[in-house]
């Protein structure tokens, strides 16, 4: 039996207060373990909590063969996609605050139908009128009064962009492959990727891992493990454009927790920001044709 429309928007909703309260832990462990070590240790992490899940989840009776070399296939390639995202989010992460980092990579809503551009997709007026107020509201959020942009925004941008070209190749997989696995394989790339380059760069040293210790294993339990199952549960009923809505609240949550745990004080010109490309987002998804049905962590 499907899941109920108002369960599964529940669970997305869940997961978007999960990933925005995940910018705290991200920003607390940037100051301790390099981009790459932190989302190589809690993507390994998150991965290995999810593992049991396997027991539970048997294949599809019917084309397993196929299911199975689609799911491998699928896992590997959109895994590359998901970790250069998550370098490069953490990696900004560094260097601006977690109410930037959030409505930042809210964008990557917006990203999705540009970059179908590219495949010679046509974009309605409400995607053109949402890039617009998002930009503004990102010009707005991120230039200080002394028009200096802060030097992570950049790198959340660019990471945007990366999640949401991950976001079209879930759309291109998702209905051929096993879920559970194909998620598993997303995140177990990711950490496995990252775990290589940060041996490589020194950035997995014992004492700043215990100093992040929380950092990583929160990071990983939740925003990683627990928000993407409920996504990924949730995904087999929601509407594709209740999902989208509904994860664009990752920023809300994200800025939020950011005042409350971070003592972040937002001037009133990046609370308009804020609320503009937050308007944009939602305003690019208005009356939406069929869309990619996943959205990344």
């Amino acid at each position: 039996m499907r899941m109920k429309t108002a369960v599964a928007d529940s669970f997305l909703l869940a997961a978007a207060a999960i990933w925005g309260a995940g910018f705290v832990f991200q920003i607390l462990g940037a100051n301790h373990v390099g981009p790459f070590g932190f989302t190589g240790l809690r993507f390994t992490i998150g991965t290995i909590l999810l593992l049991p899940l396997l027991a539970f989840v048997p294949w599809p009776e019917e084309n397993t063969q196929q299911v199975r070399r689609t799911t491998l296939r699928g896992g590997l390639i959109v895994g590359v996609a998901m970790a250069a995202g998550a370098l490069f989010q953490q990696a900004g992460l560094g260097y601006t605050t977690a109410s930037n980092g959030a409505f930042i990579t809210s964008l990557y809503v917006v990203f999705v139908p540009l970059l179908g551009l590219l495949v010679g997709q046509h974009l309605r007026w409400s995607v053109w009128g949402g890039v617009a107020l998002a930009g503004i509201g990102l010009a707005l959020l991120g230039i200080t009064r002394e028009f200096e942009v802060n030097p992570g925004d950049g790198l959340v941008l660019v990471s945007a962009v990366i999640w949401a070209i991950q976001v079209i190749l879930v759309g291109r997989y998702s209905s051929r492959v096993e879920a559970i696995r194909f998620s598993i394989l997303q995140l177990g790339v990711t950490g496995i990727v990252s775990l290589i380059i940060a041996a490589f760069l020194g950035q997995l040293e014992w004492e700043s891992i215990l100093l992040a210790k929380w950092s990583i294993l929160l990071g990983a339990a939740f925003p990683v493990a627990v928000a993407f199952t409920l996504q990924v549960i949730a995904q087999k009923s929601a509407p594709p454009a209740h999902a989208a809505l509904i994860m664009s609240l990752e920023s809300v949550f994200g800025m939020g927790c950011g005042i409350i745990f971070l003592s972040e004080r937002p001037e009133l010109q990046q609370y308009i920001g804020a609320a503009l490309m937050l308007t944009g987002v939602v305003l690019s998804q208005l009356a939406p044709k069929k869309q990619p049905s996943a959205l990344p962590v």
